[in-house]
């Protein structure tokens, strides 16, 4: 009697899947390759693109249409070059203007005396000369965010302390070296109001004078010191005026 055996089924090989890997492998980056390539050639910067657009030879401008790049303007130092001529002129004539003020503030409050008032106006302008600076202050900054917050705090703080060390300069020495005035509180409130007067008339002349004397960077210092006159001046016309001169038992002389 013949025995049926059950069919064997010969097992088929197990191909490891690591075998199959490096062929999947190489199909994939195959497939990827085009677009990683596009994708690299797009972002990256081309080395023969052409120079951008000059920029402003004073205040650094951005050129670009794109709108999250805000035109605003950086502070550059200006060039050492020789004043143009209309330049010189007019801080000359703004130069004597100061000294026009001092002659003026003797003919204010009844008191003559031209070496009074000129003494007056230097003291103002030798204590509010370190605070004046501030007025002045363009600091280098990378970020012109940062260079207009410092400007503006510096300007502030300038305009702020300016005034009032004019003032008492002015009203200190004339009270103590030329004879008490009249009204000594509203002495020191009009030197008070003639010095924030002066300090903006003296920025304003400043910077007329900084626009007429590009590209050159000489007499910058001759400049502050025309602004600084114009605070001295006002400080001491508003104290002569408001303190109504020295009293009759003051020395005069």
């Amino acid at each position: 009697m013949r025995t049926f055996e059950p069919h064997r089924v010969s097992p088929m090989p197990n191909e490891p899947s690591h075998r199959r890997s490096p062929l999947a492998c190489t199909l994939l980056l195959g497939c990827l390759l085009p677009t990683v390539s596009h994708a690299v050639a797009a972002d990256a910067p081309l080395r023969d693109a052409p120079p951008s657009e000059p920029r402003s030879r004073y205040f650094d401008t951005p050129t670009g249409t794109a709108p999250e790049r805000a035109a605003v303007p950086t502070y550059i130092e200006p060039e050492d070059v020789p004043l143009p001529t209309g330049a010189a002129v007019a801080h000359g004539a703004f130069a004597l203007l100061p000294v026009a003020g001092v002659w003026g503030a003797s003919r204010v409050g009844g008191d003559t005396r031209v070496g009074a008032t000129a003494s007056q106006t230097a003291a103002g302008m030798l204590l509010s000369a370190m605070p004046s600076r501030l007025l002045f202050f363009r600091p280098a900054a990378p970020s012109p965010e940062r260079w207009m917050e410092l400007e503006t705090v510096a300007f502030g703080g300038g305009f702020v302390l300016t005034p009032p060390l004019a003032a008492l300069g002015t009203w200190g020495l004339g009270e103590l070296a030329f004879g008490k005035s009249h009204h000594p509180g509203r002495g020191y409130l009009g030197a008070l109001g003639g010095a924030a007067v002066g300090t903006l008339l003296g920025v304003i002349v400043h910077e007329a004078l900084v626009k007429l004397s590009r590209p050159s960077a000489r007499l910058k210092s001759g400049r502050q010191l025309i602004a600084l006159g114009f605070i001295g001046v006002g400080a001491t016309l508003g104290y002569q005026w408001a303190g109504g001169g020295p009293r009759p038992d003051g020395h005069t002389q």
